[in-house]
């Protein structure tokens, strides 16, 4: 089934911790979905999510929702993987994950393997929480607006990233590449109104981090 709103963005609340000025950033067509306990930060924020999903371990399952999808405990899926296999059934090109970032660290891992997951996919993916916003870029180039106040980090997502480039940064790279065991990517800063970065073989995970 493809979605009446998949020509636009998805939004999925998760279980972890949800600031107001992130809920600032939905858009009035998004459509929203609600990630197990991410229903209670919905009802938190006056929210009501086109679908609701999960196994409820963290929730009380709601009543009287149209969209629901109840999960089984044991699953090889999180809450928030299953959903992001159902974005890509249902036709969505660009995704928001909130509150999936805090709490757990294994949880936080897990969604950036999710955002890793999507991107490879074709879907355009931000996590956005913590002071932090994650997204990947799959054998491509990605042009990135200048965020103020905030750092700029890549990694490698996948073991090896070749033919890495950066331009409009603090410090550039040309052809280079990064592995997942040496950190050269952290910590940069975007100093043009908009930076660069592509990747000609393998993945990055691209990292906002608001300075303390």
């Amino acid at each position: 089934m493809r979605d009446k709103d998949a020509s636009g963005r998805c939004v999925v609340l998760g279980g972890g911790p949800i600031a107001e000025e992130e809920i600032a950033l939905l858009r009035p067509d998004d459509t929203l979905w609600a990630a197990d306990a991410g229903l209670l930060a919905a009802r938190r924020f006056g929210l009501k999510p086109d679908l609701c999903l999960g196994d409820w371990d963290s929730c009380p399952q709601p009543q009287g929702i149209p969209d629901l999808i109840t999960l089984p405990t044991e699953k090889d899926d999180t809450d928030t993987n299953y959903a992001a296999r159902l974005i890509v059934e249902r036709g969505f090109g660009e995704v928001l994950l909130l509150g999936c970032i805090g709490g757990r660290l294994d949880h936080t891992i897990a969604n950036m393997n999710t955002v890793l997951w999507l991107t490879r996919c074709g879907v355009r993916c931000w996590m956005v929480g913590q002071g932090s916003a994650v997204s990947a870029l799959h054998e491509g180039t990605l042009r990135l607006p200048r965020q103020e106040n905030c750092y700029f980090s890549i990694f490698a997502a996948d073991g090896t990233a070749e033919g890495v480039t950066l331009t409009g940064m603090k410090y550039s790279l040309e052809k280079a590449k990064i592995t997942a065991s040496f950190p050269i990517g952290v910590s940069n800063e975007i100093q043009e109104d908009w930076g660069e970065v592509s990747v000609e073989k393998g993945s990055l995970y691209l990292i906002y981090s608001k300075k303390r």
